[in-house]
């Protein structure tokens, strides 16, 4: 028989690396051959040296301009129909849409997991949107939906006729972030802040929550992870970090040896698709206190693993912040593990990649 193809359509090495290469070692593993589209970038080598294929492509992943997602359009044709793949797994927003356009025109079997969508957003964005997703997805052998909001928003837009499924996210590699007991040790606090330093990521409401909480908990510290989008928010973390009120970790690549430090992870942001932030501090024994929104709240059992706070609320994320500090230390162990134990039941990145291989064969299946 001869050897099947999966092509993976990323925007960025990262999205493969960090939360699909076990699916992709997994296919390598079943016998399949596995091509990765993507703009080049380091971590692609490690997937090459495994045995995965790479092909270069141009994506302008912010932009609005129509030329640069015409060019795209052009591209992923060219490819596609030289790899002539049997299965084409679609990620990220402009990957998906385009791909898919492809894919269908081209009757190739894809799967599309879009998580983070415009919903938000109004006016023309919105309205063009919704029309490129129903272009890009309607034709999708399977959706895979990452909350339950998303799910619905795209089936209103797409006719509720495509084979989906529900899964937990990307998953957490549980090997990869162990679990790790808190130090005996409680007299320092420590509150994460992993993302975007940007306004839809929460970090208005985290700033003032900590200029609340730190002069009341001297013995409490809000370290912020994460690149800035607005220099803004630069000099304004800056006059903070003088004052004492938070401090400034920079942009890490490895964000294990941080996660083991903290005693917590603060998440505020005001929409996700399923947020990875939560699912490692958790699989590491972190409780999180995160926003009360699809893609956060499904990776806490509020009171028992970590606590969610109403959207942008800030008397609510302090009161939360408070309800953690004021725990014993034997609690805040009790918290970490029922983290730890959630991400066990529910987010072993294993089911992600048993659901996409179950897809896969099905397809095949029915292209005998």
């Amino acid at each position: 028989m001869a050897q099947k193809t999966v092509l993976f359509l990323v925007n960025k090495d990262n999205v493969i690396y960090n939360f699909r290469r076990e699916l992709a070692f997994k296919l390598l593993e079943l016998g399949y051959r596995v091509v990765i589209s993507c703009p080049y970038g380091k971590k692609l080598d490690f997937l090459t040296e495994k045995g995965a294929e790479w092909v270069d492509i141009k994506i302008d992943r912010r932009g609005t301009s129509v030329l640069n997602d015409l060019k795209l359009l052009k591209q992923y044709y060219s490819q596609i129909k030289q790899i002539n793949p049997d299965v084409v797994l679609c990620y990220t927003t402009k990957c998906s849409i385009y791909g898919g356009i492809v894919c269908k025109r081209l009757h190739i079997p894809y799967i599309v997991n879009n998580a983070g969508l415009v919903e938000n957003e109004k006016g023309l964005l919105e309205f063009i949107m919704r029309r490129l997703y129903k272009i890009g997805f309607k034709g999708a052998a399977c959706m895979m939906y990452q909350n339950e909001r998303e799910r619905e928003y795209v089936n209103a837009i797409i006719g509720n006729d495509v084979h989906y499924r529900d899964i937990p996210g990307s998953g957490v590699n549980l090997s990869e972030f162990p679990f790790v007991e808190y130090s005996a040790d409680d007299n320092e606090i420590v509150f994460n802040y992993v993302a975007r330093i940007v306004g839809f990521k929460g970090i208005n409401e985290l700033l003032a929550a900590a200029e609340r909480v730190k002069p009341e908990h001297p013995n409490v510290h809000f370290v912020l992870y994460g690149d800035y989008d607005d220099d803004s928010y630069r000099v304004r973390v800056a006059e903070l970090e003088k004052k004492g009120i938070v401090e400034y970790g920079g942009i890490q690549l490895d964000m294990k040896p941080f996660i083991k430090k903290a005693h917590a992870v603060i998440h505020p942001s005001y929409y996700e698709g399923m947020t990875n932030v939560i699912l490692e501090h958790a699989a590491m024994g972190r409780p999180a206190i995160a926003s009360d929104i699809p893609g956060c709240r499904e990776g806490i059992d509020d009171g028992v693993s970590g606590y969610t706070f109403k959207l942008k609320d800030v008397d609510d994320l302090v009161s939360k912040i408070e309800q953690f500090i004021n725990l014993t230390h034997e609690q805040k162990v009790k918290m970490g593990r029922a983290a730890r134990n959630k991400m066990e039941r529910e987010f072993d990145r294993e089911i992600v990649t048993n659901v996409y291989i179950e897809e896969i064969n099905e397809i095949l299946s029915k292209k005998g």
